[in-house]
């Protein structure tokens, strides 16, 4: 795992949880016998998507996410493979409010040297990810995440929806 990923932040949560106040997501790596990495992304403790690592697609961003946060700002949250150079894309959060656009460029941090992940907290819907070097920029609205404890959370033993591997 890169270095700049914390120790774990919650005693809970899978290894390599990312810091206290990216919301309540953390990450893991996992090897295969073939060599071929797999980053795993666990919402609250449980999977919630696995990427694994390929030079195959020009794709730079897997997913992206928002919760709740403290009044009306968001935790939000973005995932994908580096490009095939090894580069970090540049990542950008954006959202409307009345009267206001809102948009914030974010840290972008790499993990195992295959893959990046991105966290901000803002009021923001959607991420735009793009190569360093230029080219086509990525975009994606923030997908909704239920808060745990709520009620709004899936029932003990009802199917969830998890996104295949990649």
């Amino acid at each position: 795992m890169s270095a700049a990923l914390a120790p774990p932040a919650r005693a809970s949560g899978p290894e390599g949880s990312l810091p206290t106040g990216a919301g309540p997501w953390s990450v893991r790596v996992v090897g295969s016998g073939r060599g071929r990495a797999a980053l795993e992304l666990y919402q609250h403790g449980e999977l919630t998507d696995v990427l694994v690592a390929s030079r195959l697609t020009p794709q730079l961003l897997r997913g992206a996410r928002h919760c709740p946060s403290a009044g009306r700002a968001r935790h939000v949250l973005a995932w994908g493979r580096l490009a095939a150079d090894g580069a970090a894309p540049s990542v950008v959060f954006t959202g409307r409010r009345p009267f206001r656009r809102v948009r914030a460029s974010a840290e972008v941090v790499t993990v195992a040297g295959r893959f990046w992940v991105s966290w901000a907290e803002g009021p923001f819907d959607a991420v735009r990810v793009e190569h360093p070097a230029g080219g086509t920029a990525e975009r994606l609205p923030l997908e909704r995440v239920r808060e745990q404890g709520r009620g709004r959370w899936p029932a003990p033993g009802r199917a969830r929806r998890v996104r295949g591997a990649a």
